[in-house]
């Protein structure tokens, strides 16, 4: 019975660790969508001054 055990928490321990290295992942693609969003608006709002619109915020 003990040898299930170890069996089943070697499993429950590679799954956990198989899903921290999945979240950790995802936090930095999450991190990295983020800066390319700013970098959009940031450049949205550079265009919109060049074309003497109103600031993109003033438009919601």
């Amino acid at each position: 019975m003990r040898v299930i055990y170890a069996f089943l928490a070697v499993r429950m321990l590679r799954l956990a660790r198989f899903d921290l290295a999945r979240s950790d992942m995802l936090y930095r693609d999450g991190d990295a969508a983020f800066a390319r969003s700013r970098d959009r608006v940031r450049r949205a709002e550079a265009l919109a001054a060049r074309a003497e619109l109103p600031s993109l915020v003033s438009m919601r």
